[in-house]
Order: C-alpha cells, then sequence, then structure tokens
C-alpha cells in the first residue's frame, strides 16, 4: 500500500457559510453538527490541518466559532523554521501541539484567511524564503502583532500515531465520551473524493482507485475480496498477506488530506471537510470504517484549552 506523501490541497468552489444543519437520515450516535465554524473553502492553500485543528479547538466552550486558520498554519511553518525542518506543501498534525501550547491562536477577525496562493517558492530558494512563501506571513509580524493576542491554548491532547489511530473502536470511545471532532490524515484517492452536492451521504470506500490480489493472484475490488475473506481483510492487506495496489498510472492523483471526524453512525465515520459547502453533502461525507483503517495515517486529539483573558 503507498505510504504518505506531503498533504495536498484540492480546490472546490469559494467560502461558503451553511445553514442549521439537520443529517440527511438517520445517524446510530451522536454527530456533533455545529459544534464549530460553518465548511469552509481551503483554496488554492495546502492548509487543510489548519482548517482540521481549527475545527476541533471550536467545539470547547468558551473557544470562538471562528479561530484564524491562516494562523494556525503560519505558526507551525514558524515552529518548523526554527526546529531546522524542511518547509514541506502542507503540515502533519503532529507538528500543531507544540506550537499551540506555546502559541495559541488568534480569532479569524484577527487574521483573516486568503484562499490563494500568492507567494510561490522553489526547493532552490533558501529556507527562509520557502517558510516564508509557504506560510504568506512574515514571522516577526506573526510574532509581534498577532501571537500576543492569542486566548486559545492547547493544554491536554492525545496523539494517535498510523497504529494508534487506526482503532476504530477508540475513535467510537472518544466521540461518544466528549471529544466532538477529532482531524485525522487519510491518504486518498482524487477522483474518487470528488463530488458535486448531493442530497445524501455517498459513502466513500477502498473501491475506487485500487485493486487487490488475491492468494491465488487474482484481481479482484475490496468489496469482493472482503466477500471472500470477511473482516480478517484489513490485518491481512496491512500486514502484506494480500497485495493491496494503485490502480491509476498518474500517483499525482493519491496524496494525503486532512478532514475532521465529527461522528458516525452504523457504516462509517462523518467527516467535515474543507473544499467548501457545495462538496458532497454540505461539505460533510461518511469514510467507511474499512477505508478508514487501510488510509489512516494520524490524528490529534485534542483533549482540553485553556482561554487567556
Amino acid at each position: 500500500m503507498k505510504t504518505l506523501q506531503i498533504l495536498a490541497l484540492i480546490p472546490f468552489g469559494v467560502f461558503a457559510q451553511n445553514e442549521t444543519l439537520t443529517p440527511p437520515e438517520k445517524l446510530f450516535s451522536e454527530i456533533h453538527w455545529n459544534a464549530q465554524s460553518p465548511v469552509k473553502n481551503q483554496g488554492e492553500r495546502n492548509s487543510c490541518s489548519a482548517f482540521g485543528v481549527a475545527a476541533a479547538l471550536e467545539t470547547f466552550d468558551g473557544v470562538p466559532k471562528d479561530l484564524s486558520e491562516k494562523y494556525l498554519y503560519a505558526i507551525q511553518k514558524l515552529n518548523d523554521f526554527t526546529a531546522n525542518k524542511k518547509t514541506s506543501k502542507g503540515q502533519f498534525l503532529a507538528s500543531y501541539p507544540n506550537a499551540l501550547i506555546a502559541n495559541g491562536v488568534v480569532t479569524e477577525a484577527e487574521l483573516p484567511y486568503d484562499s490563494r496562493m500568492t507567494e510561490k517558492w522553489y526547493k532552490t530558494d533558501s529556507e527562509f524564503s520557502q517558510a516564508f512563501g509557504e506560510s504568506e506571513i512574515g514571522f516577526m509580524d506573526l510574532l509581534k502583532n498577532y501571537s500576543p493576542k492569542a486566548k486559545v491554548f492547547l493544554n491536554e491532547y492525545e496523539f494517535l500515531d498510523v497504529k494508534a489511530s487506526k482503532n476504530v473502536e477508540y475513535i467510537k470511545l472518544l466521540l461518544k465520551s466528549g471529544i466532538k471532532a477529532i482531524p485525522v490524515t487519510y491518504q486518498l484517492y482524487i477522483p474518487g473524493w470528488k463530488g458535486q452536492r448531493t442530497t445524501n451521504f455517498n459513502t466513500i470506500t477502498p473501491d475506487f482507485g485500487y485493486t487487490l490480489f488475491g492468494i491465488t493472484g487474482n484481481k479482484m475490488t475490496y468489496s469482493d475480496a472482503k466477500n471472500i475473506y470477511g473482516n480478517s481483510i484489513n490485518e491481512k492487506i496491512l500486514s502484506g498477506e494480500l497485495k493491496f495496489v494503485n490502480t491509476d498510472p498518474d500517483l499525482t492523483q493519491y496524496r494525503t488530506h486532512v478532514v475532521t471526524i465529527i461522528g458516525y453512525d452504523d457504516q462509517g465515520f462523518i467527516i467535515k471537510n474543507s473544499w467548501g459547502s457545495t462538496w458532497r453533502w454540505n461539505g460533510y461525507e461518511r469514510v467507511s470504517f474499512d477505508f478508514h483503517k487501510l488510509f489512516v495515517g494520524e490524528a490529534l486529539v485534542i483533549k482540553s484549552v485553556t482561554i487567556k483573558n
């Protein structure tokens, strides 16, 4: 199975605000609709991780329901730069806790998001130029004019690595125990995630963009293979016993992307995306538990925050 690559961005439409949402069908567990700001669109930026982290922070009592994704993304680039890490297009969730503890986050009103990518940078540029180009805000400006305004700071969290984040039952337990939003990083096949507005969920599964070779070497879809191998199929794939490969020769179609799990039903996790409210069902969709087990790479569980006056 293909390993995690740099975080990718797929632009869809423009910023849009949702009305109060009513689930499109009967759900079998609490879904935390409207616990944070409405679905937005990251546009041309590589900032999906910031949208996921903001969605989780906004669920806590007393936290403004519209935090600055631009600030969140930029403060991670500053954190990486000062730690002598190479600048990347995108950001993994593991990079957020230290900066959130030290520098907190400001509101959207204080540092509004711009969905356009205006600064271009290249691998031949200096490390500083790369970090500035990706964050699109000067680090001195960030520290002098914005960090002092931060009122929401990370207090307690749990980071789930690639193995721990695959534990579906633990994610469910967290969602039933008071955690309202959990940002996760998925590997995805872009054509399988595209979609216009729908009136219902269209569950994302491992079928589209991948094929599986059985023990006898015959090709089959994931669903057909599951009918043969049953619930042990994911363990067989992850252990390498069954070969699971990409079907599209264009490997640029396989990216990693951060979304936010806000609940679940009997078929999968309900996710909030950052591709605008015209994507799928008002910007939300269902990801099957099988997809999650195979393609999740990390999760950041924010358990408490500190709000400073």
